[in-house]
């Protein structure tokens, strides 16, 4: 008996436990997001490919070293020969012939453009990482309003089944009162009337969450199951000033915008370079072989050093310079158009946290009052200073608080959000970790 007892101690205090570790927290929902998003995935394959084109870059400052090789068979029949005490020239029929060689290159100079290539592919891993950077902080945004969407929807659809049930109560009492001769038929019409709007309503409401349950899907990468509370929201900047001082350096829009930049300005010098002398150390070693003479056999050696430069093109490589310079000026006045773009969406989403916060407040205010209404006109209903419809009006005065306060947290919890994304700090650990 005491083993079974204390058995029965312990289901009962696991259980619950059992229940709260089953529940899905926000950090798991960003983790599961980063995990599946194709997207995201997509995005770090281009930043692996950035990488792979800084490594070509780089390859092109190093030395080349190539090999080739041949093999051929020739039929020829010539109309006149001449004959020699050592044979007769030229020889006709077929001929094989194979030759190999290895060539090694190295450039001493090439005006500059293979070292801006170099920077130039820097600056697109740069430019890479930053698109990866803002990729992560736009999924980890939608994962965060998704959740607060699906758990918003499931309180409205509580608080709507809850004033469904009290307006059903109303209608019962209303009912009554009108059998004693309390009220008349008009009141009991008012208060079904009440009623049937809150189930359309909560008709309405439980479409509502289906349809954001198979949005977080879609986000997340799993279906919503038991989500628990969110945690408190991350902190702020004290000011705007140091909000906006943030977003400057840490946007991953801008950053992107500074290394496109450069990017611009690296592709002017690759085109220019192209325009002067090219210098580079060149050594080949080869065999060429003859098999119906061994006596054609044919090596060398050599070692050297090769200029090119390009005196006359028909305007091609001045063209291409302008072109390039023109891509850069491009590049300047969209990097300041983003960072005007950036300094509007960080200063609306602070004043954004500002306004959701005070309404907050009111709301709450707003809740406490309407029920205190309500339970006011209850009482002075049923000592006949009321009427059904007074009561009706508190009621829902009393469900429009209630989901302005849910709505208001909602929005402040996601606004917060919004704002540390425009400020580019909103990163997967913030969030994973609360």
């Amino acid at each position: 008996m005491r083993i079974l007892a204390a058995l029965v101690l312990m289901g009962s205090v696991s259980a619950p436990a059992l229940a709260q570790a089953s529940q899905e927290t926000l950090g798991d929902a960003v983790a599961a997001a980063i995990a599946n998003n194709p997207s995201l995935m997509a995005e770090r394959k281009t930043r692996a490919a950035a990488d792979e084109t800084l490594a070509q870059a780089e390859a092109g400052l190093g030395p080349q070293i190539g090999l080739q090789g041949s093999v051929n068979t020739q039929y020829q029949e010539f109309g006149r020969t001449f004959t020699t005490p050592i044979g007769t020239f030229p020889l006709d029929g077929s001929s094989q012939r194979a030759s190999i060689g290895i060539e090694a290159r190295q450039s001493l100079w090439s005006g500059g453009s293979l070292t801006a290539q170099r920077d130039l592919a820097r600056a697109g891993v740069d430019e890479s990482q930053a698109r990866l950077i803002g990729v992560e902080q736009e999924l980890v945004l939608d994962v965060v309003t998704v959740f607060m969407d699906v758990r918003y929807a499931e309180s409205e659809l509580a608080i709507r089944e809850t004033n469904v049930d009290a307006l059903r109560e109303q209608v019962r009492a209303a009912r009554d009162r009108f059998e004693v001769g309390d009220v008349t038929r008009t009141d009991v019409a008012q208060a079904e009337a009440r009623e049937a709007a809150a189930q359309a309503e909560l008709a309405a409401a439980r479409s509502r969450l289906a349809r954001v349950r198979a949005l977080y899907e879609q986000v997340v990468g799993l279906p919503p199951v038991q989500l628990a509370a969110p945690p408190p929201a991350p902190t702020l900047p004290g000011t705007l000033e140091q909000a906006l001082a943030i977003a400057r350096t840490a946007n991953p829009n801008i950053v992107a915008a500074k290394a496109r930049e450069v990017q611009g300005e690296r592709s002017v010098d690759v085109a220019k370079g192209r325009l002067g002398p090219k210098l580079d150390l060149v050594g080949t070693a080869g065999l060429i072989e003859t098999y119906q003479d061994d006596s054609f056999r044919d090596t060398n050696v050599v070692a050297g050093v090769e200029l090119s430069w390009p005196l006359f093109d028909s305007g091609l490589l001045q063209s291409r310079t302008r072109g390039a310079q023109l891509e850069s000026d491009r590049a300047r006045y969209e990097r300041m158009a983003i960072e005007r773009q950036t300094t509007a969406q960080v200063t609306s989403a602070w004043h954004q946290v500002v306004a959701v916060r005070e309404e907050i407040r009111a709301s709450m205010s707003q809740v406490a009052a309407a029920e205190i209404a309500l339970e006011g006109a209850k009482q002075e209903l049923a000592v006949g200073e009321r009427i059904t419809l007074d009561v009706l009006d508190q009621e829902q005065e009393l469900l429009e608080a209630r989901l302005g306060l849910i709505a208001a947290e909602r929005a402040a919890y996601v606004a917060t959000h919004e704002l540390l994304a425009a400020m580019g700090d909103l990163k997967p650990e913030l969030v994973e970790g609360q």
